[in-house]
């Protein structure tokens, strides 16, 4: 088994507020029955799959590629590794960042043929242990403003 770590530089908020809400500085105010958390699914077309993803219950869409592996694989821009770094010690694979975003398209495109879900646009979000749909969430974050 291995793991995928991603760090998140940056990202870019359209408001303060909108930051706050992210951060977790705000509390929304959810409370839902299943029927209507299941009208919901219905509105915005929510699949078991699209659940499923929410829950972590379907396979990274990395999986199977060479940037979800036991080997440490070395990205740069132009497929050289920078000075001092040695293969078999630094890095196992040394690839171009043309060739990881290659990778990762490709990757994506038969994770939606497969499962339906794009994993980098998620229709769910989990707010106070309910996985509500994207959209209904932007409507709730922004009544509280």
């Amino acid at each position: 088994m291995c793991g995928v770590g991603i760090v998140i530089i940056g990202m870019n908020y359209d408001s303060q507020d909108e930051m706050a809400a992210a951060s977790g500085e705000y509390t929304l105010d959810t409370n839902y029955t299943s029927e209507e958390l299941q009208d919901m699914y219905r509105k915005y077309n929510i699949t078991e799959n699209d659940i499923k993803f929410a829950n972590n219950e379907l396979p990274n869409f990395l999986e199977g590629t060479i940037l979800s592996s036991d080997y440490q694989v070395l990205v740069t821009e132009d497929g050289k590794p920078p000075e001092g770094m040695e293969l078999g010690k630094d890095y196992d694979i040394i690839i171009t960042e043309a060739e990881m975003i290659s990778i990762i398209e490709k990757a994506e495109t038969d994770y939606i043929s497969k499962y339906g879900v794009d994993p980098s646009n998620p229709k769910l979000d989990e707010v106070n242990g309910y996985l509500i749909p994207s959209e209904e969430v932007a409507k709730l974050f922004y009544s509280v403003n």
